[in-house]
């Protein structure tokens, strides 16, 4: 089954370096994003609460440059070694879709939750999945969104992955 809106996302979630979601401008040698911290990135928020299956979505695309050094799950995860952000992490599983002849589709779940904070939280999941024969993977992310104001928190996320 192809996915009209497939293209679009995977384009967004390798240019994460859009200007509505990096707080400063381009240097001219640009920082890696590991080195980036929670405090420079622009912060994310949801519109609705609790997110929408669209919110989850634009809320992991806004938030590709957050490093996969937030958290140890995400410790060598990606399709190549430079994988660096929650962006490229995904960006990678993502192009792997591209054959017409595989069955490919993203999950969401909304379900609520409380942060290490104790602050009421929505606990979003956003998985990629493939099956091609005997060939069954889901690879993805999940991260919260604080309840009373809907900011994404940044450093909540964490990758999930099972084959």
């Amino acid at each position: 089954m192809r996915r009209p809106w497939l293209a679009p996302l995977v384009l967004a979630l390798a240019c994460s370096g859009s200007p509505d979601t990096q707080s400063a401008p381009p240097a001219a040698t640009p920082p890696t994003p590991a080195a980036q911290s929670a405090s420079t990135r622009a912060a994310v928020h949801v519109a609705h609460r609790p997110p929408s299956a669209k919110d989850v979505i634009d809320a992991v695309i806004a938030s590709g440059s957050v490093p996969l050094s937030v958290s140890s799950t995400c410790s060598s995860v990606g399709t190549e070694p430079s994988d660096t952000t929650i962006g490229r992490y995904l960006a990678g599983f993502l192009a792997e879709l591209s054959s017409p002849a595989k069955k490919n589709w993203i999950e969401t779940k909304v379900e609520p939750g409380r942060s290490a904070a104790g602050e009421d939280v929505s606990i979003c999941t956003l998985t990629v999945r493939h099956e091609d024969g005997d060939d069954r993977w889901g690879w993805g992310v999940r991260f919260h969104v604080r309840s009373s104001d809907g900011l994404v928190l940044a450093d909540s996320f964490s990758c999930t992955g099972a084959g």
